[in-house]
């Protein structure tokens, strides 16, 4: 079998972190769920959900014969349940993702973020959505990743 292209093991790498957040001293919660689809927004009821999608505008720039760097987007998509302060409870759901997310775009250890991209950062604020029972952030990370035109 052909091995994944470098984008979906960055997309696969978001879902592990995320996966791997678990409530304590480092984060509010631990997620319900976890996945690379839409999700169920009534499953929010008993956590945080968090949806990955990667985005198709982006930037590649050749860099040498065979090699180029490429820019894209991943957006994490939360849902949470909350009638009495939904909006501590979305803003507490978007700092766990982001700081899963940085810890590990900065760690040097193999198979991380920091050392499968060159950078990955947030260069926007989130878009938030509130309802009656729930509410949604869209968090956007630009990551930019090194490859081999072979490897596409």
């Amino acid at each position: 079998a052909p091995s994944n292209s470098i984008r979906l093991q960055v997309i696969n790498r978001f879902e592990t972190v995320l996966n791997a957040i678990v409530a304590g001293d480092d984060y509010f919660f631990t997620p319900l769920k976890v996945a690379k689809k839409f999700l169920e927004h009534e499953d929010a009821k008993n956590g945080p959900l968090y949806m990955i999608f990667s985005e198709g505008e982006g930037q590649i720039e050749v860099t040498g014969h065979e090699t180029y760097d490429e820019t894209f987007h991943i957006s994490v998509n939360g849902v949470i349940f909350d009638r009495s302060d939904p909006v501590a409870k979305i803003e507490k759901a978007l700092r766990d993702v982001r700081k899963a997310i940085n810890d590990d775009s900065i760690s040097s250890n193999a198979n991380t973020l920091g050392t499968m991209c060159i950078q990955v950062r947030i260069d926007d604020p989130p878009d938030l959505e509130y309802f009656e029972d729930w509410a949604t952030f869209e968090q956007r990370f630009r990551v930019q990743i090194s490859g081999n035109f072979g490897e596409l």
